[in-house]
Parts: C-alpha cells; structure tokens; sequence
C-alpha cells in the first residue's frame, strides 16, 4: 500500500516537471518567433526605404534629364553650364534623398532595439520568475516529503502506544478474571489492576483527543465557550488534578498568586487544558522529587500564568521548534508525540494571546502565557 502510494506522487512530480518542461519550452520557441518576427519587420522596413529612395532618386534623375533637353531647347546656356547646374541640382536631390532614408534606417533600427530589449527583458523576468517557481517547487516538496515521513513516524508511534495501552488493560482484566475465578484476588491486587485499566484508558482517551483537536484546528472547527474564570480557582483545580501523579512521584507542586481574584473571560475547560499540557510537559522532563509553580498575575489589561520546572531544560536551538505539531518526533524524542504544546499554543493565540518559553540546560523551564482579562474571539 505504501509503496503504490509512493509511485502515484512520483508519477505526479513526474508529471508536473514535464508540463513545466513543456510550457517553458513553448515559451522560449515563442519569444524567439519574435525575435525573429522583429528582425524579419526591421528587415523589410529597411527594404521598403531602399526601394522608396532609390525610386526617389530615380525620378530625381528622370526630373534631371527632362530639365536638361527643356534647358537646351529654350534657353541658349551652353551644354556644359547647364550640365553643371543640373548637376548640383541632382546631387543636392540625392543628398536629401540619402539623408531621409539613413534618418528612416535610424528609426527602423531603433524600434527593433526597443523591441528587443522588451523581449531580452522579459526573457530576463522569465528566467527570474522560473528559478524562484522552481525553489518554491523544491521547498515545497521538501516540506510534503518531511511531513510524510513524520506522518509515517507518527503512525507508527501511535500503534505501538495504542497497542501498548490495549495489552496493559488486556492483561491487567485477564489477571482480574482469574483471580476472581479463584476467589484469590485480594482487594489490594483489585485495585492495583483496575488503575492500571484506568491509566492506560485515559492515556488512550488523551492521545485520541489531541488527535481530534488537531484535527478540528486544521478545518478551523475548534470553538471557544467563553466564560469569567478566577485563575486562582483554575490553578488550585491543576494542582487537584495532578495530585495523584505528583505523590507518586513525590513531586512538589505550589501555586504563587495574588490574595485577590483575578477573573478573565477565557473558556474555561481549554485554558484547564493548557495548563494541563504544560504541567504534564513539565512531568515528563523533570525527574522524581523535582518541583513545578503555578503563578498567576495581573498585567495590565491581560493575565499572565506560568508554569515553571527544574528539569532537564530546553537547548536554546530546540526552542523554537517546540510548538510546532509532532516537535517532539521531528527532535526524535519519543516521551510524547509533539501535540501537547502544539495544541497549547493554538488555544492561546485562539484567545488573542501569546505563549513563549525560557529555559536554561540543567536548570529548567518556565512556560508563560498571556490572555486578556477580557475576551472577544
């Protein structure tokens, strides 16, 4: 299946360069037609001011001769002084003859440079306009080969943690069957193997709806329920939210706010989300016994939360591929498939506010956001 669905888009590059190709040499065979059509137009104009002039001059000469048998007829002026007279008269007749068709050969001329230089010009843009299609072209197929490869990489990620989760309830139920069967499952046991059903559920429920909302943000389907929301009531729900995690892992989490409300008109279940998505972030990057603040303040107009960490850190080149949709595969990192912030970020910007990160190596990360207090999507 793969392999036929890489030979069609090959097909359709092969066939797009040929259409290129073709069009481009349809292009040149036409500005060179022109060329010649333009030389071809310069050429007979030149020979229709030959055919013009020498006409001219011989009627100049017919009018000479013609004056000459009248002159000897009529007057008594002696051949030679008449024939010096009509000479002049000839010759001045050719000289404005001669100068009229050089100023016509100059204006042919120039017209046909004019014209060729429209055509070298848009010879000139043309090749200009196809090396900046073909960079697009190859920037482009760059990017849809990347995005296949990471796609190929995401649904490879997604089976096998799908399928972990699956052979995790799999077990964990057939160990509960059987020990019910025995009526040798302890109510310890019990419990222990139904948290694991529970854990692998809500991991499988969390991936596929960040899959959905991804979904819903490429089609723009993703709505905003607004609301008034106290931050200091929004942060304390994470920390109840998190509690069980952060035991297990003895984590410490605190909340630094003000003794005052801060109320923001946000919707309520995304924003629980983002903060979610970053403290989860901040799970997975810090090692046991770390800790992570929640803090919430008023500036200005708008609110800003941050979540801060004392984990492994951010290097400073990653940072700014973080928010990007499957970062954390394109960074081969396989604690996660780059959704999280990526979905994080979008809500955010959603509410027309912003979301950044500060990291050091070793130190630590802070997440901040900002939001305004009052919302108008």
């Amino acid at each position: 299946m793969e392999t036929h669905e890489t030979e069609s888009s090959q097909e359709l590059r092969d066939k797009t360069d040929k259409t290129l190709e073709d069009e481009r040499q349809k292009t040149d065979e036409h500005l060179e037609q022109k060329t010649l059509e333009v030389e071809e137009k310069t050429s007979e104009k030149l020979r229709s001011i030959r055919r013009a002039t020498d006409k001219a001059r011989e009627s100049q000469r017919e009018e000479v001769d013609l004056a000459k048998d009248h002159q000897r007829e009529v007057t008594g002026i002696s051949p030679t002084r008449l024939d010096e007279k009509l000479l002049v008269q000839e010759r001045e007749g050719s000289d404005k003859s001669q100068a009229v068709e050089r100023g016509e050969e100059d204006r042919a001329r120039a017209e046909e440079r004019v014209q060729k230089q429209l055509i070298a010009e848009t010879e000139a843009l043309l090749e200009k306009e196809r090396k900046n299609t073909d960079g697009a072209l190859l920037e482009e197929r760059v990017h849809v080969d990347l995005e296949l490869i990471t796609r190929d990489h995401f649904l490879a990620i997604v089976s096998h943690d799908l399928k972990n989760s699956i052979v995790a309830i799999s077990i964990s139920a057939g160990l509960i069957r059987r020990g019910l069967s025995k009526d040798a499952v302890g109510a310890v046991s019990f419990l222990k193997q139904l948290g694991i059903i529970e854990q692998a559920a809500e991991g499988m429920n969390r991936m596929i709806s960040d899959l959905l909302d991804v979904e819903r943000m490429a089609h723009d389907q993703l709505k905003l329920k607004l609301e008034n929301v106290d931050f200091r009531a929004l942060l304390q729900e994470c920390v109840d939210l998190f509690t069980p995690v952060v035991s297990s892992k003895s984590f410490s989490m605190t909340i630094h706010t003000s003794t005052e409300p801060i109320f923001a008109n946000v919707d309520h279940d995304r924003i629980l989300q983002v903060l979610s998505n970053l403290i989860g972030n901040s799970l997975k990057f810090t090692p046991n016994g770390g800790t992570i603040k929640l803090s919430a303040r008023k500036q200005g107009t708008q609110v800003e939360v941050s979540v801060t960490d004392n984990g492994s850190g951010i290097p400073e080149e990653a940072q700014g591929k973080i928010f990007e949709r499957f970062s954390q595969l394109t960074m081969n990192d396989r604690r996660g498939l780059g959704l999280g912030l990526f979905i994080a970020k979008w809500i955010v910007e959603a509410h027309k506010g912003c979301i950044w990160v500060t990291s050091e190596v070793g130190k630590g990360s802070t997440f901040s956001f900002t939001l305004p207090l009052t919302g108008s999507i």
